[in-house]
Parts: C-alpha cells; sequence; structure tokens
C-alpha cells in the first residue's frame, strides 16, 4: 500500500449508495466530507453481519463464510506487534475474500486516568485518548487495516463505550473537568477521523457509544440521552453511527432505542453484542427477540445496517445456539462491498 502524507494526497471518487460520486482524501475534506454509505443501509430487513474479537479467530468461526465483515479489537499499543504481522498476508486476505474490516477502538483500559490540561482547561479521565502519541499510533492503524478504494470498507468504531473515559461517565456537565475531557476528545475524533479517510481510502468511520444511554434522561446536566446531543457536530461529520449491545438481562429496548436516536445521523452499526455476565439465556432470549422478520424490519427503517457478534462463544456453546446464529445470519445477512 502506497503511503501519503495529508499535504500530498490525491483525490479519489467513490460511489455512493445512489450512485453518484464524491471525492475524498484532501485535508481540507477529509473529517467533514461523510463517505459513501455501507452497503445493507436502505435495504430493508438486511443487515452486515460481523463477528469478532479478533481477524485470525474470526476465519475458523462456524459462520464464517456468511459473515460480511471480520472484526477486531484495538486496545493499547501492545497490539501493533501482532497486527504489524497481520498487514503482510491475513488483512490483504480478509479483503480478497469479500470481507469488510471491522476496526472496534476501546481505550477504556489504556494509559492511566489522570488530569490534564487541555485548551479548553483542566480535564479528569483516561489520558491515552487525549494524547498526541494516539494520534500518532492512529496513523499506524490506518497503514496497517487501510485498504485502496476498490476494496471492501474498513469499518472504525472509535473510543467504543466512550461515555466511560471521563473520571465520572455518563452525564457532560458531572464538572467542569468532566466537560473538558469530552471537548478534547471530540477535538481528538475529528483529528483521528481526517487521518483515517486520508490514509485509508476505503475507511468509513463512526463515534462507539454505550448502548445504555438511552435508558433515561438529564437534560439539565446533559445527561442519559441528552449527553448524545453534546456530540451533534461530529456525528454529523462521522461516516456511520456505531454502539454496544451489552446488558446481561435483555439488549431488545437498548439496540431500538439507540438505533433511534443515531439513525437520524446516518447509518447506524451494532459493534459489539455479547451479554456482559455471559448469560446463554439472554443470548438466546435476545437472539429469538431480535433475529424476526417485524424487529428486524423495524430497526432497519430506523438507520441500522450491520450487527457484529463480541464472539463466538455462545455460537459454539450448543447445537441449538448454533442453529440460531446461522438462522439469523442466512435469513437476513448481506454481503459489504
Amino acid at each position: 500500500m502506497i503511503l501519503v502524507t495529508l499535504a500530498g494526497l490525491v483525490v479519489l471518487s467513490l460511489p455512493d449508495i445512489t450512485g453518484q460520486t464524491r471525492a475524498v482524501g484532501t485535508a481540507a475534506t477529509a473529517a467533514s466530507t461523510p463517505a459513501a454509505r455501507p452497503a445493507g443501509f436502505g435495504q430493508a430487513g438486511k443487515l452486515v453481519f460481523g463477528l469478532g474479537p479478533s481477524l485470525d479467530s474470526d476465519s475458523t468461526s462456524p459462520v464464517a463464510d456468511q459473515l460480511g465483515m471480520f472484526t477486531t479489537w484495538y486496545n493499547s499499543p501492545n497490539d501493533f506487534g501482532f497486527m504489524t504481522n497481520w498487514a503482510k498476508d491475513l488483512i490483504p486476505r480478509v479483503y480478497a475474500k469479500g470481507h469488510a474490516i471491522h476496526l472496534v477502538v476501546w481505550l477504556g483500559g489504556a494509559g492511566q486516568v489522570a488530569t490534564v490540561q487541555t485548551k479548553y482547561g483542566a480535564a479528569c479521565g483516561r489520558d491515552y485518548p487525549l494524547s498526541s502519541s494516539f494520534l500518532g499510533d492512529t496513523r499506524r492503524l490506518a497503514q496497517i487495516f487501510g485498504g485502496d478504494a476498490s476494496k471492501p470498507p474498513l469499518y472504525i468504531t472509535l473510543f467504543t463505550e466512550l461515555q466511560t473515559y471521563p473520571c465520572q461517565a455518563n452525564t457532560w456537565a458531572a464538572t467542569p473537568e468532566v466537560t473538558n475531557y469530552y471537548q478534547k476528545l471530540k477535538d481528538q475524533y475529528v483529528a483521528a477521523m481526517g487521518i483515517f479517510h486520508s490514509m485509508a481510502p476505503n475507511a468509513r468511520v463512526s463515534l462507539g457509544w454505550g448502548g445504555w444511554q438511552a435508558r433515561w434522561d438529564d437534560p439539565a446536566k446533559g445527561g442519559g440521552k441528552s449527553l448524545i446531543g453534546h456530540f451533534d457536530d461530529v456525528l454529523r461529520q462521522s461516516d456511520f453511527q456505531s454502539f454496544q449491545a451489552m446488558d446481561s438481562t435483555s439488549n431488545v429496548d437498548d439496540i431500538r432505542r439507540m438505533t433511534q436516536i443515531l439513525g437520524k445521523y446516518g447509518p447506524v452499526m451494532v459493534a459489539h453484542y455479547k451479554p456482559d455476565n455471559g448469560s446463554s439465556s439472554t443470548w438466546t432470549n435476545d437472539m429469538r427477540a431480535i433475529f424476526t422478520d417485524d424487529y428486524v424490519r423495524q430497526v432497519t427503517a430506523e438507520g441500522l445496517f450491520a450487527f457484529s457478534l463480541m464472539d463466538s462463544k455462545h455460537l459454539t456453546a450448543d447445537a441449538q445456539s448454533l442453529q440460531l446464529g446461522r438462522n439469523a445470519v442466512t435469513r437476513y445477512g448481506t454481503r459489504a462491498g
């Protein structure tokens, strides 16, 4: 893959879902021009299915051949060792077989919880996401995972569970230091999005939410679903929207609510689904409730285009669970393109 600087970037034309073309890749437009709409968006009753947690395990899944994308995770700079090796062989093979790659960037355990100085004032939370080092590492990720415009998409869910990164979670104005943290995190998101757009022509970038955020509302402090509105500016710049669904009891309502809220900004992905406590009964009940004609038709009409299982644990637990997964992918699945 040829690497170019922001200043020397060649302008490329990509088709959007309407068949029109758009220019991408210039430094001036990288962060503000939305990418081509992902395959699956606008197809009532169809979803691009993905599976994690790692590219080298996804291909061995019993449903691998039916997946539209393979999901993998970046948790800290320690991951570059094996990811650099993937760039030589595994990543090109995944693209060559027609699968999109979905990169989940989770930084809730990276760096330290600290107070750092920003242009907005003191900010309290995980320091690595706000650092220049993170933006340098973003360039490395774009080099490793990016493909040219003819390749299947590289979907990026950036800062998944972002609400947990400040010193106090889920509320914009919990303290001035939390507000400043979110402000700086938005700047970092726009900068990282620009890097991916400039260095990886097949990249599509989203901001990753925890799926619990829509369960309550506190407009005065920007808590609950009101927190999402404070990110309105960057959500409108994003190529698609992401949230996780990992409640231990039920995820049916979380998926519906978050899709309704985020769908007004563009295509929506369930970036990683799995009951957090590993409950097989919750997984079974969710699968049976979510993957019905009525439910899938409703959420795809609201904007949901993709659904990624966090791992194969439940798929391989027993024959009944595997059949549930296969039925969902077979009936509702579509390939990313």
